[in-house]
């Protein structure tokens, strides 16, 4: 599992810490203050994004300008609000 893997590049180790501060901030701070609709907006933009990451024949580059597309509606709709 990814978690198992020691990281030695000060940059890896920075962004695992930094993966798992965003998950503890989530939880404890964030998810009882987002609305039912933003989640499932949320939650289907984090799925894609998820699913992409995890083919690894895939260019870091593609998947940001497929996120971008597919999550720019979302952020322009929070921003309004």
């Amino acid at each position: 599992m990814a978690r198992d893997k020691k990281f030695t590049d000060p940059t890896d180790i920075e962004i695992v810490e930094m993966h798992r501060r965003f998950i503890v901030v989530m939880e404890q701070v964030r998810l009882e203050t987002i609305s039912g609709e933003m989640k499932q907006h949320y939650l289907r933009v984090m799925t894609s994004l998820t699913e992409k990451l995890a083919m690894p024949s895939k260019p870091l580059g593609e998947i940001v300008g497929e996120i971008m597309a597919e999550a720019g509606p979302f952020i322009f709709q929070a921003m309004q609000r």
